[in-house]
């Protein structure tokens, strides 16, 4: 009941919302409509008011005029032209009387005042020309004001649109002012030609009234300058161009009838000039209120069509929620009908979980799983084929009360097959001749039909599920046997990869050297292939540092290197030569990467190691020296000119030094070849252990020729590390009786001092340094001659 309680809410509060939506936008779009009709109206008004007010600033300008002053012609011409005037200025009295019905908001009693005020002038035979004037003109000022109010009478003056506004404010305030203007200065200068008497008082009037048709004419043209459209502002720019060109004709006559004393111009002929600047002004105006209609009937008309819109939006929203209602009602039914189904399928698939979650092989899975669907579906008959992608074969996981199932089935062979290759389910029913039975507990039982069903994974088949029914079941087509299937394959798919991941790992750990150790160094892991190369077992090598293989001549500056490279949290590449449990040396490449947490924080390091030491023997082969072990000729003329790059790349100074032993021909001759390999062999021993930094390297150039390089801060330094070698080659105390410099085998050495800013190629600077040492030779050999470059 209370469910019932809270749906009917529902229901009214969607309904109450929707219809309190849609009124409100009818009647949002209903106002606004009705404001641009009122502006339409309030248009249309003004226009009739200006035009009323052109008829009686004629009268105005005609009532100057009298029968003395003028011809005769002149004369009938105008009181015709009164007449006709009068008339129309009645009928127009006539419409406006009415305008009470047809502009209900805009029509006040105030029209009603001044249509009487209209009426009296007209009736009245008045002959003083200059209170006709004031009366003309207070009623044509009444009017005016009257107009510009109608401006926010009918909220003209209150529109937000920039182009619009301009076009209102030049309808209703700069064009009459401008037009008035006029009509002034025409009543004015007609009534002084007439009279042919000017004074300064009227001169400075219309000098005024002409300053104030300049400024009114000037805000015209800048008001126009603002509306958007291009089209518009041409056309009433050249409106407006036109009626200055007439302005120009009235000033002249103006400036003629005050100069001439009024003797050369006739008084009709500058009506008639004034009266054109008029109507051409009207023009403008009439133009000017064309474009404001037209504006306001393109709003009213997108108003209009999108309150459509609206409505239209509004009935399908109703719809949609008589629909969603109805849905909803049918929803709440088909709830009601299956919440106990649904509560008891939740049930089963909560107890198929967790007799899965206790299965760990893909076999007891497959067993666990065959085994619900015989308590909860009643099969009678069951089997799960996985499939194998590497050699496209399914192969039996588990069956459940048969040993007719073959192990292994081709992708396309028979049922299981053929479901696998068409990732689609068969259903078959048994004829008579095709039944099998089967025996559980000694129980006969007979399957009617077989439902055999893909088991798809990400797309791509997985396995074959096959279901044995005693009776027709449309299982397959359940979608809570849909969760089972899912349920199930995901199960199969973890322990799937967890035997795969098994043997990979195993595979890893027999063939890959890897290790892992903690941010100390101490070693918490290795791989089987790791304890094979070195010779520990694991128990012997974890909790050690690798510094337990670690080869006694590999130089500090590489261990130092590494560390520094991985405690930033980057990763070292390198190769390093270690020493085994049995004491034989080995060569390895490693890559040792941080391991890092979720902030950046460095756990331990992983290294993968690549076994190098068959490589690093050929390539030693290849660079050594065979009597003395030093590197040869062939890696000096390669390596001298990679560590003069590095010498450039990292602003070093390098050294080169250049080596004889003296006399030595002389020694082979005297003491023999063999003990002359000896001396070879010692003084060799003596420059690797004399120079055996990380970036020393100490060659045999050939016969009893060495060479050495090395980095120094300074040639100081440089001669020093010279002189020592020279005297501890000397200190060996090898006798030579053949030699005429000393007692002792000695060497002359010729070095070069290579600058960081040196620019010279490698080959020069052999050249030069070979001549140091011929320099050392001649200058009386066991000696150090240098060179600077």
């Amino acid at each position: 009941m209370q469910k019932i309680y809270k749906f009917a809410v529902l229901v009214l509060f969607l309904i109450g919302g929707t219809i309190f939506l849609f009124n409100n936008f009818v009647d949002n779009y209903n106002q606004e409509i009705q404001k641009i009709e009122d502006k339409l109206d309030g248009v249309e008004f003004a226009q009739k008011i200006q035009k009323f007010i052109l008829k009686l600033q004629k009268l105005r300008g005609y009532s100057q005029f009298d029968e003395i002053s003028s011809t005769d012609l002149n004369w009938n011409i105008i009181q015709n032209n009164v007449q006709l005037i009068k008339a129309d200025v009645n009928k127009d009295i006539f419409l406006f009387k009415k305008f009470d019905k047809t502009y209900p908001e805009l029509y006040d009693s105030d029209y009603d005042h001044i249509i009487k005020e209209i009426e009296s002038l007209l009736q009245s035979s008045q002959d003083d020309k200059n209170l006709l004037y004031q009366r003309y003109t207070y009623i044509i000022e009444q009017l005016k004001d009257k107009m510009y109010y109608l401006g926010f009478k009918s909220k003209l003056l209150l529109e937000s649109d920039s182009d619009k506004y301009f076009l209102i404010e030049t309808m209703l305030k700069h064009i009459p002012n401008y037009i008035e203007t006029v009509g002034k200065i025409r009543a004015k200068t007609t009534k002084a030609i007439l009279d042919k008497y000017t004074d300064d008082e009227l001169k400075y009037s219309l000098q005024n009234n002409c300053m104030v048709c300049d400024e009114n004419a000037k805000l015209i043209y800048k008001t126009i300058s603002e509306i958007d459209e291009d089209d518009k502002k041409t056309r009433l720019l050249s409106l407006l161009e036109n009626v200055n060109s007439e302005t120009k004709k009235v000033r002249e006559y103006v400036k003629k009838a005050f100069i001439s004393d009024h003797t050369d111009v006739d008084a009709l002929d500058f009506f008639s000039v004034a009266t054109s600047v008029i109507d051409k002004s009207f023009e403008l105006y009439s133009a000017n209120s064309e474009y404001l209609s037209q504006k306001l009937n393109e709003k009213l008309k997108v108003l209009e069509k999108t309150k459509l819109y609206g409505t239209i939006i509004g009935a399908v929203v109703v719809l949609f929620i008589i629909v969603t209602i109805i849905s909803m009602i049918r929803g709440y039914m088909l709830y009601t009908r299956s919440e106990n189904k649904i509560k008891n399928n939740l049930t089963s698939i909560i107890e198929l979980k967790n007799d899965l979650e206790k299965c760990k092989t893909i076999a007891e899975i497959s067993s666990s799983s065959l085994y619900f669907f015989a308590t909860k579906l009643n099969i009678v008959q069951g089997a799960i084929y996985l499939f194998n992608e590497e050699n496209n074969k399914l192969y039996l996981a588990s069956s459940y009360a048969t040993n007719e199932m073959k192990p292994i089935v081709e992708l396309g062979e028979g049922l299981i097959g053929e479901v696998a290759a068409q990732m689609r389910h068969i259903q078959t029913y048994l004829s008579d001749d095709k039944k099998r039975y089967f025996g559980i507990e000694s129980i006969v039982i007979e399957p009617t039909s077989l439902c055999t069903i893909p088991l798809i994974s990400y797309d791509k088949i997985f396995g074959v599920l096959q279901l044995g029914f005693i009776k027709e079941n449309k299982v397959v087509h359940n979608d809570d046997f849909a969760y089972f299937i899912d349920m199930i394959i995901g199960f199969l798919r973890d322990a799937k990869y967890l035997e795969i991941n098994k043997k990979y790992i195993e595979l890893i750990d027999k063939h890959v050297i890897t290790s892992k150790t903690n941010i100390k160094g101490v070693i918490t892991d290795v791989s089987d292939a790791f304890t094979k190369i070195s010779g520990y077992s694991k128990k012997e090598i974890i909790g050690k540092s690798h510094s337990i293989i670690a080869h006694p001549d590999t130089p500090k500056e590489v261990h130092k290197n590494l560390w520094n490279t991985i405690l930033s949290g980057k990763i070292y590449r390198g190769e390093i030569k270690n020493l085994n449990k049995n004491g034989k040396d080995y060569w390895i490449e490693t890559t040792i990467t941080p391991q890092m947490d979720k902030y950046d924080n460095i756990l331990g390091f992983s290294a993968i190691i690549r076994d190098i030491t068959d490589k690093k023997r050929i390539e030693e082969y290849s660079i050594t020296d065979a009597l003395t072990g030093l590197h040869n000729r062939r890696f000096y003329d390669s390596n001298f000119i990679k560590e003069y790059k590095i010498s450039k790349r990292e602003d070093k100074n390098l050294v080169l030094l250049v080596i004889d032993i003296d006399f030595f021909k002389q020694y082979n001759d005297m003491y023999g070849h063999q003990r002359g390999d000896e001396v070879l062999k010692s003084v060799s021993s003596s420059m690797k252990l004399f120079f055996k930094r990380a970036n020393d390297y100490v060659y045999r150039l050939g016969g009893e020729e060495f060479a050495i390089t090395f980095y120094t801060n300074n040639p100081k330094n440089a001669l020093e590390r010279a002189e020592n070698l020279r005297k501890n080659i000397e200190d060996l105390k090898i006798e030579h009786k053949a030699s005429s410099v000393s007692k002792y085998v000695s060497i002359s050495i010729g070095l070069t001092f290579i600058a960081k800013e040196c620019i010279m190629e490698p080959d020069e600077i052999y050249k030069i340094t070979d001549e140091t040492l011929y320099r050392a030779k001649k200058e009386g050999r066991n000696r150090v001659e240098v060179t600077i470059s």
